[in-house]
């Protein structure tokens, strides 16, 4: 089951109520900015903190925002699957949105919902209502200890209304960013990620951190979903991070995760990943980075119920480049590895690529553009345990945006 080349183009008109309009200094690369040569950055893959997705690097703080976009797009196969041939059409969603940015000289809040309501011009039986909400928290504690708090939200039936379909918020620099190890683009489903992760530096050019994570994700509507499956997931990080000069760092993280699959039609299943991940990053400016990372990841899998398990070793890696400017941003990110769960009893490698930019024409007008493109593959037929058969797939989504904001007064 795949989703295949899918368009869309998205037009935006935000109103932006302004609280204590102020701004803040941001770092791109998912770290925080040096204030001076003893702060070490955070760096992209054993970041929890996305990339910049603003236009500028004098992104808004202290804000309530409304808006309001309109998205129109087209598919040659809505219903895969369904019919010996693809059904073609056209699709249109209204997608209202709010949002609230709140940021001191310790402590940024963000926090975001919009719900999506959904029409086709020929199968009006996919029409619907969706929504999704994201929550970011991060506290400097101290001067060299931080926390981060990171919730992502989404109930949808077409996962290409949203942005960066296959991972959960916007683009990072570390494997535990999620890829879905199965797209099913036109099927009711509903996620939430959450994450909480602290940094301390205890030396000059020494920094440890980790955290841990929680997830869902569920099919609320089971007729339409058959063979599919739910499942919860769980895990943790660790990583040990040595500043070589002012602009290059080095490290290794270790990664776990674990993910059930609850209600497959035989015994549930249980996925381990253990992954250890040498990285390095540099900095060709406080807001220009570039990091690589990779090393080995074990796989395993069992049914709880039965004495069946299979493991293997294979290679995992991401590599990333994110860039702020004064009138614009990007991001670039690849991530190889191997995904469980989420929709299907299969274990499989998976090969992602993503990129987003966001240019500020104006003081008012601003564009942006995002492409993801995710190609899965089983990782082996198993052993004394079911297959599907699943053979894999790949998606793609392209999109571009242009906003227009009002009434935003920032002030230095």
């Amino acid at each position: 089951m795949f989703a295949k080349t899918y368009l869309s183009l998205l037009f935006a008109s935000l109103v932006a109520v302004p609280a204590l309009s102020q701004v803040e200094p941001s770092a791109t690369g998912g770290g925080s900015a040096t204030q001076d040569d003893t702060d070490m950055m955070t760096p992209p893959p054993v970041s929890d903190m996305p990339y910049a997705s603003e236009a500028g690097a004098d992104v808004r703080s202290n804000y309530l925002a409304a808006g309001i976009s309109v998205n129109a797009a087209y598919s040659d196969n809505v219903e895969p699957g369904a019919t010996t041939r693809p059904i073609s059409d056209e699709s249109y969603w209204i997608l209202p949105a709010l949002s609230f940015n709140k940021s001191t000289g310790r402590q940024d809040f963000s926090l975001g919902y919009s719900p999506s309501f959904s029409f086709y011009q020929h199968t009006s039986s996919l029409d619907t209502v969706d929504q999704s909400a994201s929550l970011v928290f991060k506290d400097r504690l101290s001067p060299h200890l931080s926390l981060s708090v990171q919730d992502y939200f989404v109930r949808t039936s077409n996962v290409f209304n949203e942005s960066y379909p296959f991972s959960a918020g916007n683009l990072t620099g570390t494997t535990q960013a999620p890829v879905p190890a199965l797209i099913v683009p036109y099927v009711e489903q509903m996620s939430d990620t959450a994450h909480g992760s602290i940094d301390y530096q205890f030396g000059r050019d020494s920094m440890i951190g980790g955290g841990g994570s929680y997830s869902t994700f569920s099919f609320p509507n089971s007729t339409t979903a058959a063979g599919l499956s739910n499942s919860d997931g769980e895990g943790g990080s660790a990583f040990y991070s040595r500043r070589l000069s002012d602009k290059q760092y080095a490290g290794f993280s270790y990664d776990y995760s674990r993910d059930v699959v609850t209600d497959a039609p035989n015994p549930p299943y249980n996925t381990q990943l253990h992954s250890l991940l040498p990285f390095y990053s540099t900095y060709f400016t406080p807001k220009f980075s570039f990091s690589i990372s990779a090393g080995i990841q074990h796989v395993s899998v069992s049914q709880l119920t039965e004495a069946q398990s299979y493991s293997q070793w294979s290679a995992v890696g991401t590599a990333s480049v994110g860039w702020q400017g004064t009138r614009g941003s990007f991001a670039l990110s690849y991530l190889h590895g191997i995904n469980s769960g989420e929709g299907f009893a299969e274990t499989l490698t998976s090969d992602s690529v993503s990129a987003s930019s966001a240019w500020k024409l104006t003081p008012t007008w601003s564009s942006s553009f995002e492409v993801s493109y995710v190609n899965s593959s089983p990782v082996t037929t198993r052993v004394g345990i079911v297959n599907y058969g699943y053979e894999g797939g790949n998606a793609f989504t392209l999109g571009a945006g242009l906003s227009h904001s009002m009434g935003d007064r920032q002030q230095s």
